[in-house]
Protein backbone atom coordinates (compact mmCIF):
# COMPACT_ATOMS: atom_id res chain seq x y z
CA UNK A 1 0.00 0.00 0.00
CA UNK A 2 1.25 3.47 -0.85
CA UNK A 3 0.48 6.68 1.01
CA UNK A 4 2.92 9.01 -0.78
CA UNK A 5 3.96 8.61 -4.40
CA UNK A 6 6.80 10.48 -6.09
CA UNK A 7 6.87 11.05 -9.85
CA UNK A 8 10.15 12.34 -11.34
CA UNK A 9 9.63 14.39 -14.50
CA UNK A 10 12.23 15.66 -16.95
CA UNK A 11 10.58 18.76 -18.39
CA UNK A 12 12.64 18.41 -21.58
CA UNK A 13 11.65 14.79 -22.27
CA UNK A 14 8.00 14.01 -22.94
CA UNK A 15 8.64 10.28 -22.54
CA UNK A 16 9.31 10.91 -18.83
CA UNK A 17 5.69 11.87 -18.22
CA UNK A 18 3.45 10.93 -21.16
CA UNK A 19 2.69 7.45 -19.75
CA UNK A 20 4.08 7.81 -16.23
CA UNK A 21 1.82 10.72 -15.21
CA UNK A 22 -1.46 8.87 -15.94
CA UNK A 23 -0.05 5.77 -14.22
CA UNK A 24 0.99 7.76 -11.14
CA UNK A 25 -2.43 9.45 -10.99
CA UNK A 26 -4.12 6.05 -11.26
CA UNK A 27 -1.95 4.62 -8.47
CA UNK A 28 -2.64 7.64 -6.26
CA UNK A 29 -6.41 7.26 -6.78
CA UNK A 30 -6.26 3.50 -6.19
CA UNK A 31 -4.35 3.79 -2.91
CA UNK A 32 -5.80 7.13 -1.83
CA UNK A 33 -2.21 8.37 -1.80
CA UNK A 34 -0.72 11.82 -2.14
CA UNK A 35 1.14 12.37 -5.41
CA UNK A 36 4.08 14.74 -5.64
CA UNK A 37 6.35 15.53 -8.57
CA UNK A 38 10.06 16.24 -8.69
CA UNK A 39 12.09 17.71 -11.51
CA UNK A 40 15.85 17.87 -11.14
CA UNK A 41 17.97 20.49 -12.84
CA UNK A 42 21.36 18.90 -13.50
CA UNK A 43 24.33 20.53 -11.83
CA UNK A 44 25.82 23.46 -13.69
CA UNK A 45 29.58 23.47 -13.57
CA UNK A 46 30.94 26.91 -12.82
CA UNK A 47 33.34 27.59 -15.64
CA UNK A 48 35.48 30.73 -15.74
CA UNK A 49 33.92 31.96 -18.99
CA UNK A 50 30.33 31.82 -17.65
CA UNK A 51 28.76 34.83 -15.94
CA UNK A 52 28.30 34.60 -12.16
CA UNK A 53 24.50 34.47 -12.48
CA UNK A 54 24.48 31.79 -15.17
CA UNK A 55 21.52 29.49 -14.60
CA UNK A 56 19.60 31.87 -12.35
CA UNK A 57 15.93 31.65 -13.10
CA UNK A 58 16.21 28.02 -14.17
CA UNK A 59 14.19 26.73 -11.22
CA UNK A 60 11.38 29.19 -11.90
CA UNK A 61 11.33 28.26 -15.61
CA UNK A 62 11.33 24.52 -14.90
CA UNK A 63 8.59 24.96 -12.30
CA UNK A 64 6.41 26.81 -14.80
CA UNK A 65 6.90 24.12 -17.44
CA UNK A 66 6.21 21.28 -14.98
CA UNK A 67 3.02 22.95 -13.72
CA UNK A 68 1.83 23.26 -17.33
CA UNK A 69 2.60 19.57 -17.96
CA UNK A 70 0.55 18.64 -14.90
CA UNK A 71 -2.31 20.93 -15.90
CA UNK A 72 -2.36 19.46 -19.42
CA UNK A 73 -2.28 15.95 -17.91
CA UNK A 74 -5.31 16.60 -15.71
CA UNK A 75 -3.35 16.66 -12.46
CA UNK A 76 -4.56 19.21 -9.94
CA UNK A 77 -3.14 20.36 -6.62
CA UNK A 78 0.13 18.45 -7.02
CA UNK A 79 3.12 19.53 -4.94
CA UNK A 80 6.10 20.16 -7.22
CA UNK A 81 9.71 19.96 -6.02
CA UNK A 82 12.43 21.55 -8.14
CA UNK A 83 15.86 20.30 -7.09
CA UNK A 84 19.31 20.90 -8.50
CA UNK A 85 22.15 18.40 -8.56
CA UNK A 86 22.68 14.80 -9.53
CA UNK A 87 19.38 13.52 -10.91
CA UNK A 88 19.26 10.12 -9.23
CA UNK A 89 20.73 11.41 -5.96
CA UNK A 90 18.16 14.19 -5.66
CA UNK A 91 15.30 11.77 -6.40
CA UNK A 92 16.56 9.33 -3.78
CA UNK A 93 17.18 12.07 -1.19
CA UNK A 94 13.69 13.50 -1.62
CA UNK A 95 12.04 10.08 -1.59
CA UNK A 96 13.78 9.17 1.66
CA UNK A 97 13.49 12.56 3.38
CA UNK A 98 9.86 13.01 2.28
CA UNK A 99 8.73 9.58 3.46
CA UNK A 100 7.59 8.40 0.05
CA UNK A 101 6.71 4.74 -0.20
CA UNK A 102 6.51 4.51 -4.01
CA UNK A 103 8.34 6.09 -6.91
CA UNK A 104 6.74 5.93 -10.36
CA UNK A 105 9.35 6.48 -13.04
CA UNK A 106 9.33 6.16 -16.83
CA UNK A 107 11.80 4.04 -18.72
CA UNK A 108 13.57 5.39 -21.76
CA UNK A 109 12.40 5.11 -25.35
CA UNK A 110 11.14 1.59 -26.08
CA UNK A 111 12.19 1.71 -29.75
CA UNK A 112 15.60 0.61 -28.56
CA UNK A 113 14.96 -2.08 -25.91
CA UNK A 114 18.65 -2.40 -25.02
CA UNK A 115 18.60 1.13 -23.58
CA UNK A 116 15.21 1.30 -21.86
CA UNK A 117 16.80 1.48 -18.43
CA UNK A 118 19.08 4.49 -18.32
CA UNK A 119 21.63 5.21 -15.62
CA UNK A 120 19.36 7.38 -13.45
CA UNK A 121 16.50 4.87 -13.49
CA UNK A 122 18.89 2.00 -12.77
CA UNK A 123 20.38 3.80 -9.78
CA UNK A 124 16.97 4.74 -8.40
CA UNK A 125 15.74 1.14 -8.70
CA UNK A 126 18.92 -0.23 -7.09
CA UNK A 127 19.11 2.23 -4.22
CA UNK A 128 15.57 3.31 -3.36
CA UNK A 129 14.31 2.54 0.13
CA UNK A 130 10.81 2.06 -1.29
CA UNK A 131 9.03 0.38 -4.20
CA UNK A 132 9.77 1.70 -7.68
CA UNK A 133 7.25 1.21 -10.46
CA UNK A 134 8.87 1.38 -13.89
CA UNK A 135 6.48 2.52 -16.61
CA UNK A 136 7.64 1.29 -19.99
CA UNK A 137 7.62 3.86 -22.78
Amino acid sequence: MATKILLPIDHTDESSWIKALPTALEQARFYGAALEVVSVIPEINRLPNLPANYGSGAAQHVGTVVHQILKDGGAKDIVVHIEQGSVYREILKLAHKGGFDMIVMASADSRNPNFEIGPNLARVVRNAHCSVMVVRG
